[in-house]
């Protein structure tokens, strides 16, 4: 499934952000239950664009359209709970 609205360039770099410092994540997703890991990539494919996170139960690719907001667990990140689309 592509990705029918690209994420803006800000809001794209704190996923950069986040996967540069491997920040462990609550990521909540759009009609999708939330998910916790540890970001280690953003990469796209011809299917669209995913943030990859090392998960309890291994690896999950999330798709960035269905991007509601991510959450850093880890106090002293740079940056707070990051909104990419209404729930």
């Amino acid at each position: 499934m592509k990705s029918s609205t690209p994420i803006s360039c800000e809001l794209h770099d704190y996923l950069e952000l986040a996967c540069t410092y491997r920040y462990p994540l609550l990521v909540e997703r759009h009609l999708q239950p939330d998910c916790e890991g540890v970001a280690i990539d953003v990469f796209g494919c011809h299917s669209g664009e995913y943030l990859r996170l090392s998960t309890r139960d291994g690896v999950l690719d999330v798709p960035l359209d269905r991007l509601v907001a991510i959450t850093p667990k880890n106090q002293n990140a740079h940056f707070g709970r990051v909104v990419y689309r209404e729930g």
